[in-house]
């Protein structure tokens, strides 16, 4: 019996996708913990590599975000768009 998977195209090179499936259900409280986790990573618009990373333990990153931190780095950058244009105005004289 031959195992080898059909080569997709003249290059020889076999399909990129993952070739196999699984599935699995949770009750009410783990889809609820679930979610959580999934809002929380990185991933949240990629259920399958979520799920492919976490059963893995490959890391994953979770950020969080902070409203007052946002807002403090909006000004920081205002400030700094004053100090430029100041140099910008202050050019160098040339004096011959």
């Amino acid at each position: 019996m031959d195992t080898n998977r059909k080569l997709t195209d003249i290059t020889d090179k076999k399909p990129r996708t993952p070739s196999y499936k699984y599935s699995s259900r949770l009750n009410e409280e783990q889809h609820i913990r679930f979610n959580e986790l999934l809002c929380k990573s990185v991933l949240e618009h990629n259920r399958s590599r979520f799920i492919v990373k976490r059963i893995f333990a490959e890391e994953f990153v979770v950020i969080k975000r902070d409203p007052s931190k946002t807002q403090f780095i909006a000004r920081l950058n205002e400030f700094y768009f004053q100090f430029q244009k100041l140099a910008n105005n202050c050019a160098p004289v040339k004096v011959i």
